[in-house]
């Protein structure tokens, strides 16, 4: 588990779950926010496979949060208009190396994984199904 995959993975996690996280953290430590969830669009840079140069092929909307929790400073970065996945994921960001909520932070993570795997091998086989065979033509 890296802390620079925590936003990717937790923004796909249950809600109910970072949310009993985040309030554990607040209850214990005061979450303060520094700086509140804005929503914000960013270019997203596609490289070109034949001439190997960049272009922006559009933007993306996003949600960023920065928070402190406990003299650590923790950050987000989700897709969409998600003001409060972003909040709770800073707030864990924060406490990310001090390893007192590792534990549910690990369980949660682990849980996530296992759904996006899943997810992603349905989707795998849905594409290998419509394979061609240009072999038998």
């Amino acid at each position: 588990m890296k802390r620079e995959e925590l936003n990717y993975i937790f923004q796909h996690a249950k809600l109910e779950d970072i949310k009993q996280l985040h309030k554990k953290i607040d209850k214990k430590y005061g979450v303060v926010v520094i700086n509140k969830p804005t929503s914000q669009t960013l270019l997203v840079p596609v490289k070109d496979p034949i001439s190997q140069g960049e272009f922006y092929a559009g933007e993306a909307l996003v949600t960023s949060t920065i928070v402190e929790v406990n003299k650590q400073k923790g950050w987000s970065m989700v897709q969409d208009d998600n003001e409060k996945i972003s909040l709770y994921i800073a707030t864990i960001d924060a406490v990310f190396d001090s390893k007192e909520f590792e534990d549910e932070i690990k369980d949660i993570y682990e849980q996530t994984t296992k759904k996006l795997e899943k997810k992603r091998k349905q989707l795998n086989q849905k594409v290998n199904s419509t394979r061609v065979s240009f072999d038998l033509m």
